[in-house]
């Protein structure tokens, strides 16, 4: 009954879109008048429409004018950053855009333009700080009062140079700096920043969420250097960034610890996102695990009024004998709400996304094979309370629950492994019931409190401190004969605590001194190989599958890695057109593991020595960087960069399959930190409608940490001298107003010397991803509909294969989606396709994975639609 209802609703959706779509025959131009006449009469109903804007002096500076005889209904959305005073006006359109350069002295630059079909955006930049501005409503309009000192207000700007730029597109208006803190753990303009860094705002969230809700999906497709879309396999396999693992922050607080889970994209749901931002490379700016990079999730931030937003979608397969099938049904229900009450502010968001089966490109079904892909229920949970204290200081407590259930219905049928030649995985059904055990999950739990303060002996504190805890627990799998030899799954668990501490000191008006210190302690608990009645499961039947656990055994053991870093990052504007940049840390950890006995040894055979003495580590070294931009030009610049990263491996890689006799103080090489040196030279172009990067780099480290599958279907892990370079490029063009188009190019290669003797070979395509060819062209058809075409394509990779590290050469694949957005009422309905042409393929994962254990070698959705509506009032 629940999916018919889901069908019904999703058809019903599919019928307005269908009836407001403006045709394009013209023999049928009479008969598509109607439909087009309907939109905008929603769109004049919803909109109010500014009709001029006009800039003026006053006796305390100056006053921004948008002129309407609506002014009372505008209601402005502050998003204010840095020296930025911004704010967005939802259902509103400005006829004509308005941009002013220094109006007054303090003030740089005033822009009113249209940040989308519905919403207006008004920025006030300050020249060295957030300007004060307040709100007032009149006859003429919206006026914002912008206070400055009153001598330094300058004269009225002559008419000439008040017009808007009515001949040139939206693209051409200067949009406000562009402000990032992840870099250098300060705001500072994305320009003057020397190294890569892709920041992904809210607008590119809510595009890329009309065909997927998954954050792994989201950033695959959109960040340069990061392993493509990988939503089937992920828990086994985290992408990788240039190469390298990468290092998961939620508002400055890290995710991931050192154990055996690596889902913490699964932590967060994209609608209690304010934006995204990477900084590609190994970096010491925020120490531990950022040996690929960062990608900081900032959440969403309060508004000035109390605003509400909610969402609802329906989401199902569409393409082969799948079509609309009722299996794979899935909805998404959103709710949240944020505003400031005085000294008070506050967020909320509530989401719950029910995710149903994955068919292919044929409609067959797909099996997966961890906790995070289809059928499953995840829920996100996000709380945010601030206080100011005076202009000054402010306090923020924000906490974060996620939480992801599954029902195992189907599985990969063990057969694929006895059928001769590379086989792609079959799905058998089996409605597996856990008895004395939890069904599959993962949860988790971010607790974080921020305190700031603008005025300490002139200099600018942040003091955070955090808790965070998760635990996921896998699919049973039937493993006999194999080397795990029984009906199990892995459970895991880890918790951590820390504290940061960062001083920003002007030491001259050119020069800026950061310095700080960080702290954290993880708590690694048992990752336990639960163990399950094989006569129980025997027994029942793929209706009802029983997993009855009768005990479990350590396969990692506990073990507590915590790590104390000083740094201090000097920044020099050395004139206009050259910024310097250096810094140091020192980095120190302490590890310490209980005796234990491992469950194999280096052969993969049952352990059979001694057990292992516990022990207690220490390690420590200081690292360095230092960079370069030099303005060429004010559209283009040029960047260099040298960073070093220290950071201590995956511990629980090396805890396992060890040679008898080993011992920890002994053979300390296999948990010694891996120390990087990264090299990264680039360009940036950034004129009126054209943006372009190009950068490259390369890096090497002494003792890295890669592997190797073998026959099995076991994995090893080597430390030895290890090496990956590449290039990145992006290119943006905004054609003309209602047009634009961009492309984005990853190559990057690993290798490693495992002999030590100079001679390097290929990493394996779980480590080092492919060519990746992003590319889209975008089209505002009319003011309240538009559309997106957008491609994926990655490359073949052989050179795993002819290193023996990859069992299987990896063939390329093309996937195309569709996004359309459509302005209903105050509200946008969005139409996203995936896998728009039904291509049928391998991701890299399930191909790379596949070689080593046929299991994993699935094949990818084929056509899947996804029907959102958005509103916010």
């Amino acid at each position: 009954m629940a999916s018919q209802m889901q069908r019904l609703v999703l058809m019903t959706i599919l019928a307005l879109v269908l009836i407001n779509l403006p045709g394009r025959a013209e023999d049928k131009k009479q008969e598509i008048d109607k439909p087009v006449t309907t939109i905008k009469q929603l769109l004049s109903q919803a909109q109010i429409q500014i009709t001029n804007v006009k800039l003026q002096t006053t006796d305390k500076g100056i006053e921004i004018i948008l002129e309407t005889n609506q002014g009372e209904k505008l209601r402005p959305v502050n998003k204010s950053e840095g020296n930025v005073y911004l704010v967005e006006i939802p259902n509103a359109q400005l006829t004509q855009e308005f941009r002013q350069e220094n109006p007054a002295s303090g003030i740089t630059l005033v822009t009113v333009s249209n940040s989308d079909v519905n919403t207006i955006r008004v920025a006030v930049t300050g020249e060295t700080k957030l300007p004060q501005v307040e709100l007032f409503d009149s006859d003429e309009g919206l006026i914002f009062g912008v206070e400055v000192a009153a001598s330094s207000v300058s004269p009225p700007p002559q008419p000439e140079t008040q017009q808007p730029q009515t001949e040139q597109p939206s693209a051409e208006v200067d949009e406000p700096i562009e402000l990032v803190v992840t870099a250098t753990r300060t705001e500072e303009d994305i320009t003057n920043i020397p190294r890569s860094v892709t920041v992904i705002t809210r607008e590119e969230i809510e595009k890329q969420s009309a065909i997927s809700n998954d954050l792994g999906d989201i950033l695959g497709r959109t960040v340069p250097g990061l392993g493509p879309p990988n939503s089937l396999n992920r828990a086994g396999n985290a992408q990788t960034l240039r190469g390298r693992p990468v290092s998961i922050l939620i508002d400055g607080v890290p995710q991931q610890g050192n154990s055996f889970v690596n889902t913490q994209l699964e932590y967060i749901s994209p609608d209690a996102i304010e934006r995204i931002e990477v900084v590609r490379g190994p970096t010491a700016v925020f120490g531990q695990g950022a040996s690929g990079g960062v990608i900081n999730i900032i959440t969403r931030k309060p508004t000035e009024g109390f605003t509400s937003t909610a969402q609802v979608g329906v989401s199902a397969a569409a393409g082969g004998d799948a079509f609309l099938g009722e299996n794979s049904f899935g909805n998404y229900l959103q709710y949240g709400f944020s505003g400031k009450d005085g000294i008070f502010d506050y967020v909320f968001s509530l989401s719950r996304n029910s995710v149903g089966g994955f068919f292919d490109a044929d409609g067959s079904r797909i099996p997966s094979n961890n906790a995070t892909s289809d059928d499953t229920v995840s829920t996100n949970v996000l709380g945010k309370i601030g206080i100011d204290i005076g202009e000054q200081q402010r306090l923020q407590f924000s906490v974060n629950r996620g939480n992801n259930s599954r029902k195992i219905k189907f599985i990969a049928d063990p057969i694929t492994r006895t059928i001769p030649g590379l086989q792609t995985t079959r799905a058998l059904r089996e409605n597996q019931v856990y008895e004395g055990t939890d069904a599959p999950r993962i949860t988790s739990t971010s607790v974080n409190l921020n305190y700031t303060n603008d005025a300490v002996f002139g200099s600018k504190l942040q003091a955070q401190a955090y808790y965070r805890s998760s635990e996921e627990l896998g699919v049973g799998r039937d493993d006999r004969g194999r080397f795990a030899d029984a009906i199990n799954r892995f459970r895991s668990e880890e918790e951590a605590f820390g504290g940061r501490l960062q001083i920003q000191t002007p030491l001259s008006t050119s020069v800026s001194l950061l310095w700080g210190a960080d702290y954290e302690k993880q708590q690694e608990g048992d990752t336990r190989q639960e163990i399950f009645d094989p006569v129980a499961f025997d027994a029942s039947n793929n209706n009802r599958r029983i997993l009855r656990k009768i005990g479990e055994q350590v396969y990692y053991p506990a073990f507590d890695l915590s790590s104390l870093g000083f740094f201090a990052q000097a920044q020099w504007d050395v004139s206009e057109q050259l910024i310097l940049s250096g810094g140091v840390r020192h980095e120190r950890f302490n590890f310490s593991v209980n005796e234990f006995t491992p469950l194999l040894d280096n052969n993969f055979d049952p352990y059979v020595g001694p057990s292992v003495a516990g022990s207690e580590l220490d390690f420590s070294d200081t690292v360095f960087n230092a960079g370069s931009v030099y303005k060429i030009t004010p559209t283009v610049s040029v960047f260099a960069n040298f960073a070093q990263g220290y950071s201590v491996p995956q511990l629980f890689r090396v805890l396992n399959f060890l040679p008898p006799g080993f011992t920890i103080d002994r053979d300390v090489r296999f948990l010694q930190p891996q120390k990087i040196d990264n090299y990264e030279i680039g360009v940036r172009g950034n004129w009126n409608n054209l943006q372009a990067t190009l950068a490259g780099f390369f890096n090497y480290s002494a003792l890295g940490l890669s592997s190797r599958g073998l026959p099995d279907g076991t994995i090893q892990y080597i430390r030895a001298p290890q090496r990956n370079y590449g290039i990145e490029a992006t290119l943006d063009w905004q054609a003309t107003a209602n047009w634009k188009l961009g492309t984005g190019l990853t190559w990057t290669e690993g290798e490693d010397d495992q002999n030590e003797d100079g001679d390097f070979n290929a990493l394996r395509t779980l480590e080092v991803q492919p060519l990746k060819l992003t590319a889209y062209v975008e089209n505002q058809t009319t003011p309240g509909w538009r559309n997106r075409l957008q491609l994926l394509y990655v490359g073949n990779r052989d050179r795993g294969f002819e290193a023996g590290s990859d069992f299987v050469t990896i063939k390329d694949y093309l996937v195309v989606d569709y996004i359309s957005s459509f302005q209903i009422g105050s509200g946008n309905l969005e139409v996203g396709i995936q896998n728009l042409f039904n291509n049928k393929y391998s991701s890299v994962f399930s191909q790379a994975g596949g070689g080593l254990d046929e299991l994993l070698n699935n094949l990818e959705q084929g056509r899947s639609l996804r029907v959102n509506y958005r509103i916010s009032w």
